[in-house]
C-alpha cells in the first residue's frame, strides 16, 4: 500500500490534462469533418436576404368610397354672321314648311329659366296693336328656345325688329312659331336652317331696332301667320313667364 499516493497523484494529474484540453478546442473542430465548409456553401447559395420598396407590387390600400365629378365648362354660343338684311321669312308659308320638316317637339323651356320682369303685353296700345308680349331683362342675359325646332327667319340688323330670329315647331301636329327680337348686335348663335332644342341659347338680351330699353319681344304665330297672345300657349306648357 506504499504506492497508493503515487498512483492518486498521476490520476489526478490525467484528470486536469484532460479538463484542459477539452475546454481549450474550439467546438467547431469536434463536429464532422466539412460540416462548416457545408454551411458555408448553403449560405452562398441563399444570397444576401434584402428588401427593396421598388421590387414587387405595393401595398394595397383601402380607401373610402368617393367620386370625383370635375365640372364640363359651358361653352360660350358662338354667334353667326347674317347678312345685313333678314334672312328666310316668317310668314304663315314658312311657318308651316320649317314645321313639316321637324319632329315633334317633346320638351319646353321659358324664354328667361331665371326669370325676367313683364312689360307690354298683347294687344292694343297708344302706338298701336302689339302683336306679341315683351320681357324686360338686363343686357345680355341669354335667351333660350322655347321648344324644339328649325330656324326659319334670322336677321343681322331686321329694322324695327332690331336683331331677331324665328324658329319653327310642331307642337300636337301644329305647325307653331316662335319669334324673337332685340338681341344685342352680334349676340345671334343660330341662322336660317339651324336645328335647334328647347332651352338652347340662340342669343343674348338687348335693345337693337325700336327699343327704348334691354328686352326680349316675343310672338307666337302659326301656319296663317296670324300673331296671337302668346301667353295661354306657354301656361299650358309650363313656360309661362
Amino acid at each position: 500500500m506504499k504506492y497508493q499516493g503515487p498512483v492518486l497523484g498521476v490520476v489526478a494529474m490525467a484528470f486536469v490534462v484532460g479538463v484542459a484540453v477539452a475546454t481549450s478546442v474550439p467546438a467547431a473542430s469536434l463536429t464532422r469533418p466539412g460540416s462548416f465548409d457545408d454551411l458555408q456553401i448553403q449560405a452562398a447559395a441563399g444570397g444576401e436576404q434584402s428588401f427593396s420598396a421598388a421590387e414587387g407590387p405595393g401595398a394595397s390600400v383601402a380607401r373610402d368610397g368617393y367620386v370625383i365629378h370635375t365640372p364640363t365648362p359651358t361653352p360660350t354660343p358662338k354667334p353667326v354672321t347674317t347678312s345685313s338684311g333678314s334672312e328666310g321669312g316668317y310668314g304663315g308659308a314658312q311657318c308651316q314648311a320649317g314645321a313639316d320638316a321637324v319632329a315633334e317637339s317633346a320638351a319646353f323651356s321659358p324664354v328667361y329659366p331665371d326669370g325676367n320682369r313683364m312689360s307690354d303685353g298683347f294687344g292694343p296700345r297708344a302706338e298701336g296693336f302689339h302683336k306679341g308680349i315683351d320681357m324686360l331683362n338686363s343686357p345680355g342675359v341669354p335667351v333660350h328656345a322655347i321648344a324644339d325646332g328649325v330656324v326659319i327667319a334670322a336677321s343681322g340688323d331686321g329694322g324695327t325688329g332690331g336683331v331677331y330670329t324665328s324658329i319653327a315647331h310642331k307642337v300636337g301636329g301644329i305647325a307653331v312659331c316662335s319669334m324673337y327680337m332685340h338681341f344685342q348686335d352680334g349676340s345671334l348663335t343660330v341662322g336660317v336652317g339651324s336645328i335647334v332644342t328647347a332651352g338652347q341659347v340662340i342669343g343674348l338680351t338687348g335693345r337693337t331696332g325700336n327699343a327704348t330699353t334691354e328686352h326680349t319681344h316675343f310672338e307666337l304665330y302659326g301656319a296663317d301667320g296670324v300673331r296671337y297672345d302668346p301667353i295661354p300657349f306657354l301656361t299650358e306648357h309650363g313656360i309661362a313667364p
